[in-house]
């Protein structure tokens, strides 16, 4: 009690009697005063756990209404795909930073599931995900990349016949597991197309496949994007376009609806032109047909409401 009275500037016993007269509005007891110290009941747990998130929100409003008045957000908080965090970086920091004169910026990596998670529970601003949530209300989607599935083979290997059945007898394919969105797309096309290759080997980074397939001890199913997270070069693999029907996956950033103004079309917009420019640069190196069949769409957002 004393130390919340010096922190607000008043009595401690003006903060007995607000504590007091929240309790007698909402009939319970917050607090347990026959303990030393004094400790919070469950239901004083339960409502300072809400007004923690209360608070959180009155914060997001302020730098909402800031992100719309003023050229200058306070902080912003991104998640970004895995295969994406690497390859945009610096440039993409470089040109977020100052287009849009951010004071604090913490960028997140990780998995698709995780960052949706984060957003629906306000611990990030926007995420960059290949799953748009199209089953959740009051979101904003803007494209900002779609990528074809390729093959990737050790150099050295020499195909005989573009098979993949016949690749997966001589090679292992390095899979991405379940718990990447990538490997369940591919799981799936690769059901859809009747294909059938042991499983044996599995993993969640591209750079751990990189490895695999630069030591010449497997192949695998991923995307131009993937190539750059997986650190691989170009005299290390040899890339194909997927045979039979081919398939893509789609980037987008996705933001909470109409909290942050113009916020982020705009940092959907420097993500475009960032893939557009270095990232499709980067790609050339492995073939010019991988680097023209990324598609950089023009800046839509479609919302969700």
């Amino acid at each position: 009690m004393a130390n919340a009275a010096r922190k607000l500037g008043i009595t401690q016993a003006a903060v007995s009697q607000n504590i007091s007269k929240i309790e007698v509005e909402l009939g319970t007891t917050l607090i347990d005063r026959s303990l030393r110290p004094l400790r919070l009941t469950p239901a004083g747990t339960v409502l300072r756990s809400r007004a923690r998130h209360l608070l959180d929100l009155a914060q997001e409003t302020r730098i909402a209404v800031r992100g719309t008045g003023q050229p200058s957000l306070p902080k912003l908080r991104l998640a970004v795909l895995n295969s994406l965090a690497g390859s945009l970086l610096p440039t993409f920091f470089d040109d977020l930073t100052q287009s849009l004169n951010i004071d604090s910026l913490t960028l997140w990596s990780g998995f698709t599931i995780e960052h949706n998670e984060a957003l629906l529970n306000r611990e990030v601003d926007a995420i960059m995900t290949s799953e748009p949530m199209e089953n959740v209300d009051e979101l904003e989607v803007f494209e900002i990349l779609q990528e074809p599935f390729i093959v990737a083979l050790p150099a050295g290997y020499a195909v005989k016949d573009f098979d993949l059945d016949t690749i997966g007898e001589d090679l292992p394919l390095m899979r991405y597991s379940a718990r990447n969105l990538m490997g369940r797309l591919i799981d799936q096309h690769l059901r859809r197309l009747r294909i059938s290759i042991p499983r044996r080997i599995e993993f969640d980074s591209s750079w751990s496949i990189g490895r695999m397939i630069s030591s010449g001890r497997g192949w695998a199913i991923m995307t131009p994007v993937c190539l750059l997270e997986a650190n691989l070069s170009p005299d290390q693999v040899q890339c194909m376009a997927f045979p039979k029907v081919s398939f893509s996956r789609r980037l987008y950033i996705v933001t909470r609806s109409g909290e942050l103004g113009e916020l982020p079309a705009r940092i959907a917009a420097i993500c475009r032109q960032t893939l557009d420019n270095d990232v499709r640069q980067e790609i050339r190196g492995f073939g010019n047909w991988l680097a023209d069949a990324l598609v950089v769409p023009a800046g839509t957002a479609n919302r969700n409401q």
